[in-house]
């Protein structure tokens, strides 16, 4: 997760944010994991009070003054007695049953031009340049993660969707910015092929995390299948032919004054 949040430092110019948040003075970071992007929020914004929340608590014990963190599935009714001026969730496609409630639960708890949003890479692949046919493998782990993750009753694609379950919550000034990411150093681009240097080295761990999980417990495929699957697909993640890319999803919207 940490090496992500590098990721994206590297994709949003150092920025933790794209919504034009004004000095928020309370702030609720959903399923926050490690806790690294409470704690550069904590740091950026030392007059707020920030709050991760999660269902592991893998979170540092040393952190800012105004962070702390609690142990909540972010799923489950909130119980918070004083509204937020910003929302915030990075890395929970896959995560989430129902998106819609999410963002009524959100909107309910924030105060009046408060800002929700949402930081999500989809679990997908593309190419401009067809390439990505060299990939069969890649291809094949992508529609068996999406087939899982449906259902699970979490789907990793559902991305698209996001802008509109905002706008019906009650969010106005719906946003929804589009970043591409190189999967590997391909690129010519000094600073792309940096990005798709690091993402690769993720893929390399977040790959067995996610096959091991969900095609055995979904999908019932032995270890086996899944480690022979694997292979191939990192072995196609080397090669630099394949100019394959994902998609960062920066969604937000406003709750009106």
């Amino acid at each position: 997760m940490d090496l992500l949040h590098h990721i994206y430092s590297l994709l949003l110019d150092g920025e933790i944010h794209i919504a034009p948040i004004n000095n928020p003075q309370r702030v609720l970071d959903l399923g926050t994991g490690t806790g690294i992007w409470a704690v550069d929020f904590a740091d950026q914004y030392a007059s707020s009070e920030v709050i991760g929340n999660d269902l592991s608590p893998i979170q540092p014990k040393w952190v800012p003054p105004n962070c702390q963190f609690e142990i909540d599935d972010f799923e489950s009714e909130w119980s918070y007695a004083h509204p937020f001026d910003y929302i915030h969730g990075r890395e929970l496609a896959g995560s989430i049953n129902d998106f819609s409630r999410l963002c009524k639960q959100a909107y309910s708890h924030l105060g009046p031009g408060g800002f929700f949003e949402m930081q999500s890479f989809t679990v997908d692949i593309f190419s401009d340049d067809g390439s990505i046919e060299k990939a069969p493998y890649t291809k094949q782990l992508v529609a068996l993660l999406q087939e899982a993750s449906a259902k699970f009753g979490k789907p990793m694609n559902s991305l698209d969707t996001w802008p509109t379950a905002m706008k019906d919550a009650g969010f106005t000034d719906v946003v929804c910015k589009i970043v591409k990411a190189p999967a590997s150093p391909w690129a010519k681009d000094s600073k792309q092929k940096e990005i798709g240097r690091f993402f690769q080295v993720h893929q390399v761990h977040s790959v067995p995390a996610y096959t091991n999980a969900l095609l055995s417990r979904v999908l019932g495929w032995n270890r086996t299948e899944i480690d022979i699957l694997n292979m191939h697909v990192l072995q196609e993640l080397k090669n630099l032919e394949v100019h394959q890319y994902g998609k960062l999803y920066l969604i937000y919207g406003r709750k009106a004054l």
